[in-house]
Order: C-alpha cells, then structure tokens, then sequence
C-alpha cells in the first residue's frame, strides 16, 4: 500500500497554522484590507513636508510603519493557507489582492526616500542626534548614504514599485506549476512498499536507508520536472528579464550586484565563496 499525504482538510489541526491567532475571523482580513487602503490618502498627506521639521519626519515614520506592519499582518495570514496548498482557488484570490495591495502601499509611500535625500544626510544626522523620536533611525540613513545613488525621482519609484505587482506573475507561475501541476510517479522500495512524491516528501524520501527509495524517488522527482522543462524554461525566463530590468533601472551593472549590494555584501565575495567551493569540492564529496 502506498504512503499518501493527507489532504488539507484532513490534517489534524494541532500541525496547521493557528490562522485564528492573526485574525479570529477572515472578515478581519477584508477590515484590514481596507483599512491600508484608507489609509493611502493620509500617507500622501506628507509628500512634501518631510522637511518640514524632525517632528513631522517622525510622525511620517510612524505612520508609514503602522500601515507596514499592517500590511505584513495581512501578508501572514495570506500565506498560511497559500503556502500549504497552491491549489486553493480562494485562497490564491487572496494572495494575488495582497499582492496588489502591497504594491499600491508601496506606491503610496515611495515618494517619501527621494524626499529624504533631498533633506541632506548632514541635515538628517543632525536631526537623530537632537530629536529622541528618530534616534534610533541612525542606522537607516547610513544605509540610505550608500544607497543613495540608486534611488530614482519619487515618480520613477513610484512606478517600480506599481510594476514589481505584474513582474511577479513568473514567480506565481512557478509556484503554481511546482506545487499543484506538477504529478509524480510514487518511488517504490526494494520490499516493493510505494511512496507519495510530493514536494513535501521528496527531502525525506532522499535521504531513506532504502536506496531504491532514493533512486526512484530521484528518478521520479527529474522525470516530472523534465516532461515540464519548457513551462520551466519560459518561467525562468521571465524571472531572469524581471531581475535585470530592475537592475538597469536602478543603475546596477548586474542583477547579481542588485542582488547584494544592498546587503553591502561586494560582488566578488559572491565569486570568491564560489570560486573556494570549487577549488575544495573534493574535501566536500568526502
């Protein structure tokens, strides 16, 4: 007999997401849509006056972190029943109108960093050493000194932050595809017991005592991704030109350099771990 996976609907609840616990209810979910939504126009309400005072900076900060924390609340409950099955039609809705929203937040706020840079880093230092409200900004515009010649005008901002939306349909793609199209011929063991393919499966069944476990579950887990490597290809794809058209737009020579700088992390430390890997892949085959 094989070993199958339960349904969803059949798991038992005490190894499922306690979503009760985010919003008792989905209504809570809808309220809170809305209420970031309500929120856009007062956001927009500061554009322009950032400069105004270190006060009016820090009531921008907190404003735009109470609808960010929001939005990440918003965000969790999302995923909790996404993520455990991609098959869900209401739940991908969800998802998707997330995605939106997120996306229009993020336009709505995306005036206030070219606004900042306007101000000065001088300036803006000179603010979180006198005002307690923004003392523990100091890091922040550290990071944004560095950054600062990546930042665009706040209208360009504005629009990658509006496109970031539709340029993630090859990662839905992907992920739909990966985790409901895709159908996997059971492995088989050497007594002949079958076992469920699954991406939830697949790590343990690799690292079975039963060497035919891993041979067919390997065989079947490639077989099935191959008999797709189009779809794959052409989402791949899709992921790549995302990537480096947000490179380019922000004035990076790679998308690999978009990747880390902002993590101050230099390209060639990247080549560097490869390039050791590589010269020690012996000692890591041992």
């Amino acid at each position: 007999m094989a070993k199958s996976l339960v349904a969803r609907s059949e798991a038992d609840q005490r190894f499922t997401w306690d979503s009760e616990s985010v919003f008792p209810e989905e209504s809570g979910w809808e309220q809170a849509v809305e209420e970031i939504l309500a929120r856009l126009p007062d956001l927009q309400e500061f554009k322009g006056h950032l400069r105004d005072s270190p006060d009016t900076l820090a009531d921008w900060f907190d404003a735009n972190e109470r609808a960010h924390r929001l939005m990440a609340k918003l965000m969790v409950y999302t995923t909790m029943s996404y993520s455990v099955d991609v098959g869900d039609q209401v739940a991908a809705a969800r998802t998707d109108r997330a995605r939106s929203v997120a996306a229009q937040l993020g336009a709505a706020s995306s005036f206030a960093v070219p606004e900042m840079l306007t101000i000065g880093i001088p300036k803006l230092r000179d603010w979180v050493a006198a005002s307690p409200r923004l003392a523990h900004l100091g890091h922040y515009f550290d990071r944004l000194e560095k950054l600062q010649k990546r930042i665009r005008s706040a209208e360009i901002e504005e629009l990658l932050t509006q496109v970031s939306d539709p340029l993630a349909t090859a990662l839905s793609v992907h992920s739909v595809l990966a985790n409901t199209d895709l159908k996997f011929a059971p492995a088989v063991g050497a007594d002949g017991e079958l076992h469920e393919v699954a991406q939830g499966t697949i790590a343990n069944l690799m690292t079975s005592p039963d060497r035919e476990v891993r041979r067919t579950a390997f065989e079947s887990y490639g077989d099935e991704h191959l008999r797709m490597q189009h779809a794959m290809a052409a989402s791949l794809a899709g992921g790549v030109k995302r990537d480096v058209f947000f490179a380019r737009a922000r004035g990076y020579a790679s998308s690999l350099e978009a990747a880390l700088e902002p993590s101050h992390i230099p390209v060639e430390v990247f080549h560097n771990v490869v390039r050791t890997f590589r010269a020690n892949v012996g000692t890591w085959h041992r």
